[in-house]
Order: structure tokens, then C-alpha cells, then sequence
């Protein structure tokens, strides 16, 4: 029997973002959106792999105009909403051994320009403003 793969998957990205939390709460960065993936263990990521809804966030978070949402309240004394406005934004990819940050609009730049359908390392370690090893 085959295994149930986006589960699977779901599964390695929740683990990353535990372990990206930690980090954060412990580097303290820039006021921000961090989207984040994972790339399985492989040297590269679709660009299909971040949505056309993630990609809208991410530049909406950045624009004028800015972006409302509903915080899901997991912890007591967590406001309802968090309005987002002229705030960078992040894609956070979780390779092997380290994980880069990369500002959605270069990403997405990235993926306009490339010849490529994926991500690789070495052209995300190239375009990252952040290497966390």
C-alpha cells in the first residue's frame, strides 16, 4: 500500500515550522509574513510549490492597500485579527541541512525569468536574504 504522500508531506513542513519557530523566537528578525515549505530532502522545489493564493498574500501584506486576517487563537489572550500593511514578506524553504529566506517578490521574479519549472538550492542560496544553516 502506497503512502497517503501529502499527508506525509504536511507532516514534514509542520516539523520544519516547530523548528523554525524555535529559531525565530531565538533570532528575533524583521516584522514580517513567513510563508514556509519544504523541500522534502531534494535539491530543488517546484515553483508550483507556493500557490497563486500565497503568492496574492504575500504581495498584498506588502502593498497599500495590506491585507486583514483572522488569527485562529491557540494560546489565551491572542487577538481575533492582525492587519498586515507596507510589511515585507517571506517564503521560508526548508532544504537538507539549512533553510533560506527569500522575499516573495524575488521569488516571484525567480520564477518569471527562470527557464526552469523548479527551485534549486544553489540558485535559492543565490537569491536568499537569509541563510540559516
Amino acid at each position: 500500500m502506497l503512502p497517503n504522500l501529502p499527508q506525509i508531506n504536511n507532516q514534514q513542513e509542520a516539523k520544519f515550522g516547530v523548528k523554525f519557530r524555535h529559531w525565530l523566537e531565538k533570532n528575533p528578525q524583521i516584522s514580517g509574513s513567513y510563508e514556509l515549505k519544504d523541500s522534502h530532502g531534494k535539491d530543488s522545489i517546484p515553483f508550483s510549490e507556493v500557490t497563486p493564493e500565497q503568492i496574492a498574500y504575500g504581495l498584498r501584506i506588502r502593498s497599500d492597500k495590506g491585507c486583514l486576517m483572522r488569527i485562529e487563537a491557540i494560546v489565551k489572550g491572542m487577538p481575533d485579527y492582525i492587519y498586515c500593511r507596507n510589511m515585507p514578506s517571506f517564503f521560508v524553504i526548508n532544504w537538507t541541512r539549512e533553510f533560506h529566506i527569500i522575499s516573495v517578490t524575488t521569488f516571484l521574479m525567480e520564477k518569471e525569468k527562470s527557464k526552469r519549472k523548479r527551485l534549486t538550492l544553489q540558485r535559492s542560496k543565490d537569491i536568499a536574504i537569509k541563510i540559516i544553516k
